[in-house]
């Protein structure tokens, strides 16, 4: 899993690369995690000003190239990286040899998601009162149109979502992921993201 954003804390935008498997590169751990700077001229970018950061408006550079920003002196860290995404997010995000530095350069690659619907999971361990709650949640709903049911439980098998993917891993087969629901991982879904 590759995710870009800026990490306050690091005082750059941060590649997180994640790789989950039975034979990663390198290691005989079943996970394995690597962090990469994506701005190489982080230093020169702002000025503090009592506390504030002022954008100083000079060129961003990934990777080594310059990338033009525009955008005010006023604009904040978290604005100012966000803009890099629409037009540069190839130079953010990871390269083929990156990840192949997580994962054995024989192992193809099934399917490659940017977005997806992501419904968020409610699981608690069972118990007796948990039970008790879910029939009083079930006689209480049973009669309520389909639109208004909530599930009890939302488990990551009830979700389109990983079952398609489990379908597509258990068969190699890209063409099983078919999904019916929008996309909702876009950042602008986040507006809390990068405010630590």
């Amino acid at each position: 899993m590759d995710t870009v954003g800026y990490n306050p804390r690091a005082g750059n935008v941060v590649d997180v690369l994640h790789a989950l498997g039975n034979c990663l590169t390198g290691t005989n751990e079943a996970w394995q995690t690597r962090f990469a700077h994506r701005i190489d001229n982080f230093a020169d970018l702002f000025e503090d000003d009592s506390g504030a950061a002022w954008y100083r408006q000079v060129p961003l550079v990934i990777r080594g190239q310059a990338v033009p920003v525009a955008a005010a002196e006023t604009t904040c860290p978290e604005d100012l990286f966000r803009l890099l995404a629409p037009q540069h997010r190839d130079l953010l995000l990871a390269e083929s040899t990156e990840v192949r530095q997580l994962v054995p350069s024989d192992l193809p690659q099934v399917l490659c998601l940017d977005d997806w619907h992501h419904t968020t999971l409610r699981v608690r361990p069972p118990s007796p009162e948990r039970e008790r709650q879910r029939q009083l949640h079930e006689s209480l709903t049973r009669h309520a149109p389909p639109h208004n049911r909530a599930p009890f439980e939302v488990r990551p098998s009830d979700i389109e979502t990983y079952q398609q993917i489990s379908e597509v891993l258990a068969t190699a087969n890209p063409s099983h992921y078919q999904p019916t629901r929008p996309g909702d991982k876009h950042w602008r879904n986040w507006p809390m993201s990068g405010a630590l």
